[in-house]
This record gives structure tokens, C-alpha cells and sequence, in this order.
């Protein structure tokens, strides 16, 4: 239940998810070379999350959000254009 928009985006994208478990969360934003661009850790979060993040200083292109849960690992594709 991972929602990233917009997506393409000029700049900012928006982050939205539901925890229904208490659990440790990483996300970060990775370029195609592998540099971490944005990292922020929540510790035994549970409920909703929305976060915005503003991309505007990285050179345009394809990203990767990378969510680590306990137990599980997610990757998403951005486009920064």
C-alpha cells in the first residue's frame, strides 16, 4: 500500500503508506549509481505515514526508493524529470 506521487514529478514526491504493524522502517532515495540521496529511519512506528520530499537540488533522472521493514524490503522507481 505504497503510494509515491506524482510520479514523474519536476521536483517534490509526495510518500504515503500504512504500518499496521509496530515495526522498524528505513526509506531512502537511491540514484543509478547507488548514492543515497535522502535517508530517514522511523523506529517501531506503526499507523500512517506521508512525507514530502523535495528532489529539486539532484540532477534529473531515475531514482530508487528503497523501504526496509523488519521483515521485508520494497523498491520503487522515480522519475525526477
Amino acid at each position: 500500500n505504497l503510494d509515491i506521487y506524482p510520479n514523474p514529478s519536476k521536483n517534490v514526491f509526495n510518500i504515503a503508506f500504512i504500518s499496521d504493524d509496530v515495526q522498524n522502517i528505513e526509506l531512502r532515495i537511491i540514484n543509478v549509481i547507488g548514492e543515497v540521496v535522502y535517508s530517514n529511519k522511523l523506529n517501531e512506528f506503526i499507523g500512517e505515514y506521508t512525507k514530502s520530499i523535495d528532489l529539486s537540488a539532484y540532477t534529473k533522472g531515475v531514482y530508487f526508493l528503497e523501504i526496509t521493514t523488519n521483515n521485508d524490503m520494497d523498491n520503487k522507481k522515480i522519475i525526477l524529470q
